[in-house]
């Protein structure tokens, strides 16, 4: 198993792409391109799921900064059900890129042994802080995303850092226990033509595609870092951060002569009226400034419903079970609820006892089906997935969601051509179904058929913002100038929403940190302009 170990921004995509593209097998079921990244990001969404599922069941997300315990152990048996699926689907080296690898290096580590290969990737922290505020700054500015994770960097502004941080001391302890496994390269040495794919074919005793040229480009990434970052950040953290990289950097087998950070003084831009907005905002706006840390009340009907639909609310699943079985023992309708609330946190076993509970009650929709399915894909059993899911067309063959899942879990063993037959199958008898053209799609696109998928998604009569999305991401991995051209016409049609413009003002005035405060809305601005 040969391993991408990088944290998030430092280039790992591109090179995960080079080395698919010149022999790794980085899986089936890739997650799919999307505007910021048209090339796609050469994860497996399996194992993208896998971590998540784990990370949630210690109560944390991606985001995990050394902020609480973590135990990466605790689902040893998944990893090892992952890897044992990824080599008897693939008759090449399998390769895994995900950021969230770095949280789990302890676990990979342990569960590989001698067996793992790791390439890892290392960027200046101040880089890889800045590319995050970047790119969450944008959700924000455009209306995209998720406005509660992408606020968080700034009511947290020390956030994206010690995430670096976090994953680094995991970084630093496998170089040290184990330098003869691992090939390092900084990130500035890749952008400065690194030939990788000898690198990694002389250190692991490859044979990759030597001839396979290189997607990195410079501008890739902006290597230049603004100043003002260091007011976000206490001068302990920056030197916690800054002798953690020098630690790093005498691993490094391949650098370039200058690795230390280029700083920069912000050049602010001349402001309009639209850039203006968020600031005067702060003034015109009481500023609450408190954190309270959410709860559930209410009924149980309505903490289940809030749980359902919030999965940060924290979930005490051996008090709701006792207050379900003493007020709604036999309705099935908390009991669904329950099961859904544990999916969301990873708690596959613990929602299936309580769709088991439903099932006992007398309520069992073809949607029950699904949910199981849903639980044996969490624990990687695809043989009770598929079997589930079949179940629930059997019962149901009109619910779009029931297929759709059916062809996630061929893509994922590898039977893309059935997939694709059985998308296309039921989208001709749902035509215009968003979801089905977007599964669709992206069997497609993963097949090298992304013109047809380009066409499919075109053909699909008002469209979702997904779907949109998805339409203009895989038009730049074709034709990356036609494709920017629609992403900057929609653009500038949604910042010209003054309800937009508002309701990000408003944000950007409730937080507390005057120096976070700040700092989003020069990078609003930035983007607006």
């Amino acid at each position: 198993m040969f391993l991408i170990v990088a944290f998030h921004r430092s280039l790992s995509s591109a090179t995960a792409q080079w080395l698919h593209r010149a022999g790794l097998s980085m899986g089936t079921d890739l997650m799919p391109p999307g505007v910021s990244n048209p090339d796609g990001h050469f994860e497996d969404l399996p194992l993208v799921n896998l971590h998540d599922r784990i990370l949630a069941l210690n109560n944390t997300d991606w985001r995990y900064h050394d902020d609480s315990t973590f135990d990466p152990f605790i689902r040893m048996d998944l990893l090892s059900r992952y890897v044992s699926h990824r080599e008897e689907t693939s008759d090449k080296l399998c390769g895994v890129k995900d950021p969230r690898v770095c949280l789990f290096l302890p676990a990979w580590h342990k569960l590989l042994n001698k067996q793992g290969r790791y390439l890892v990737v290392l960027r200046h922290w101040s880089g890889s802080t800045q590319s995050l505020l970047h790119r969450h700054s944008r959700n924000l500015a455009l209306g995209d995303g998720n406005n509660t994770l992408d606020l968080s960097f700034w009511h947290s502004p020390e956030q994206a850092a010690r995430m670096w941080l976090a994953s680094h001391r995991r970084i630093l302890a496998l170089l040290e226990e184990s330098p003869e496994q691992c090939l390092v390269v900084s990130h500035r040495s890749l952008l400065e033509g690194l030939p990788l794919i000898n690198k990694v074919n002389n250190f692991f005793d490859l044979k990759l595609d030597t001839t396979t040229p290189s997607p990195i480009r410079n501008n890739l990434s902006q290597d230049n870092v603004d100043s003002k970052l260091k007011s976000l950040l206490s001068d302990s953290l920056q030197a916690e951060l800054e002798a953690i990289w020098n630690a790093l950097t005498l691993h490094i087998n391949h650098r370039t002569t200058d690795e230390s950070p280029h700083w920069v003084a912000t050049i602010d831009n001349k402001k309009s009226e639209i850039t203006q907005k968020p600031i005067d905002f702060v003034g015109a706006l009481q500023i609450d400034g408190t954190n309270n840390p959410r709860a559930v009340s209410g009924s149980l009907q309505d903490q289940l419903t809030s749980l359902v639909h919030d999965p940060q609310l924290p979930l005490r699943s051996d008090e709701l079970i006792k207050d379900i079985q003493k007020e709604d023992r036999f309705s099935g309708i908390s009991w669904e609820k329950l099961a859904r609330a544990q999916l969301s946190r990873g708690n596959a076993s613990g929602a299936k006892h309580s769709l088991m509970q439903m099932i006992i009650s007398g309520r069992f929709p073809p949607f029950v089906y699904m949910l199981l399915g849903d639980c044996y894909n969490a624990e990687l059993d695809y043989a009770g997935a598929e079997h589930c899911y079949q179940q629930a067309i059997r019962l149901n063959k009109n619910n779009p969601a029931f297929h759709i899942r059916l062809a996630t879990i061929w893509l994922i063993q590898g039977r893309t051509k059935k997939a694709i037959e059985h998308l296309q199958q039921t989208l001709s008898n749902h035509p215009n179904h968003s979801g089905l053209a977007l599964a669709l799609s992206n069997c497609l696109d993963l097949q090298g058929n992304t013109s047809k998928a380009i066409n499919l998604l075109q053909s699909i009569t008002e469209p979702p913002e997904a779907l949109s999305n998805r339409f203009i991401a895989l038009t730049m991995k074709t034709n990356h100038s036609q494709g920017k051209a629609l992403h900057k016409t929609k653009v500038d049609f949604k910042i010209k929403n003054p309800t937009l413009q508002n309701e990000i003002a408003y944000l950007i005035a409730h937080i507390k940190n005057p120096a976070a405060r700040e700092d989003l809305a020069q990078r609003i601005t930035r983007h607006w302009e």
